[in-house]
């Protein structure tokens, strides 16, 4: 076990060390392709479609989960026993999809 925690440090530095060395390698090749960090030529047009798309999607999001918030509040409504399950789980995807996954992500 003492072993196992005077290795460790060491070890450490040796991933990150190789972790950096890697990224900068990587970096190395993306500068090497040409990638200046500016817009290319055309570039306004890609940015539209993808803003066109994002705005389109969040709009489908919202209308989905607005529409299964309405089914969920009518079986509360109507009594059944499983409408608080159903909630819940809509709740916590919501929160999956929305604080989560970008932080992984980031």
């Amino acid at each position: 076990m003492t072993l196992l925690r005077r290795s460790q440090p060491p070890l450490s530095r040796m991933c990150a060390a190789l972790a950096v060395l890697y990224a900068g390698g990587e970096l190395a090749a993306l500068k090497a392709a040409g990638f200046t960090g500016q817009v290319p030529v055309g570039g306004k047009v890609i940015q539209g479609l993808i803003s066109t798309l994002q705005s389109n999607w969040e709009w489908l999001i919202a209308t989905g989960v607005s529409l299964v918030l309405v089914v969920v509040a009518g079986l509360m409504m109507f009594g059944s026993q499983r409408a608080p399950d159903h909630l819940f789980r809509v709740i916590v995807g919501v929160l999956m999809i929305l604080v989560v996954i970008p932080a992984v992500l980031a």
